[in-house]
């Protein structure tokens, strides 16, 4: 008597997991990738928030002058009392300047997950670093924006922003970071909130106020570099965070300053 043998088919898995290999492994290495992008994004995010809380209790109109007046300029006397160095951070009464200075403050304690430049070290300790301007793609490069608004309530709301344009760094495009950094000078990126886009947000209703818009725009380096990664997505990925908050020094008064 003659006993059939059913064939046991040999290799299938090895075959289709050959031919699955590939799509897996791209699958696996963008979540990763993208894993990377939005814990780094999330720091940011948090951080921008935090400069822009310490910043909400601050007096938008107050500036450096060299008059006499009270405030402390950056005047380069030391050398190393320049905007954003560590001494002038410390010592200006600007509200931008200091705003900025607490982006990067708040930037430099996640070093090296978040890429800075550090200007102070010991050794190969970095004391003090900050966003470096120079970062990222032609026109894609690194900068912090900050704009106040003061808004009177009505129909439609009456509102003033301020750096005004005039001052040289304001107006619609907003306060640059990197247009004020000393040796830079360069204005890198414009707000991507116009007043109208803000008029569009408020509620008719709501009464007069004033806040403050702190604009982050951060070179993402990616972590793997993969080519199949990079032939889609640019490396590096500009992101951008931003936060507002109330700011009582910007709400209108009978006598608005001017």
């Amino acid at each position: 008597m003659i006993k059939w043998q059913k064939k046991i088919p040999r290799g299938q898995s090895l075959v289709e997991i050959a031919i699955l290999f590939p799509v897996l492994l791209i699958l696996l290495s963008g979540l990763i990738e993208f894993g990377f992008l939005l814990n780094e994004y999330l720091s940011l995010q948090d951080a921008v928030r935090n400069a822009a809380r310490f910043a909400s209790d601050s007096d938008y109109t107050a500036a450096e002058t060299a008059d006499g007046s009270g405030d402390i300029p950056c005047d380069g006397t030391p050398g190393n009392d320049v905007f954003p160095q560590q001494l002038c951070c410390s010592r200006t009464t600007d509200f931008y300047r200091q705003t900025s200075c607490l982006v990067n403050q708040e930037l430099s304690l996640l070093a090296p997950e978040v890429h800075t430049l550090c200007l102070q070290s010991s050794g190969s300790e970095c004391l003090y670093s900050v966003i470096d301007p120079a970062q990222g793609l032609a026109n894609e490069k690194n900068d912090i924006l900050l704009s106040v608004f003061s808004i009177e309530q009505g129909t439609p709301p009456v509102m003033r922003r301020f750096p005004p344009s005039t001052s040289g760094n304001g107006g619609e495009a907003g306060w640059s970071y990197a247009l004020a950094y000393h040796g830079y000078n360069t204005r890198n990126q414009n707000s991507s909130f116009s007043s109208a886009d803000i008029v569009n947000r408020l509620d008719n209703t709501a009464p007069s106020t004033g806040f403050l818009l702190v604009e982050l725009f951060y070179n993402y380096d990616q972590k793997l570099k993969l080519p199949w990664i990079t032939a889609f997505v640019s490396d590096p990925v500009l992101l951008h965070v931003y936060a507002i908050m109330p700011l009582v020094s910007a709400e209108p008064t009978p006598t608005p300053i001017p």
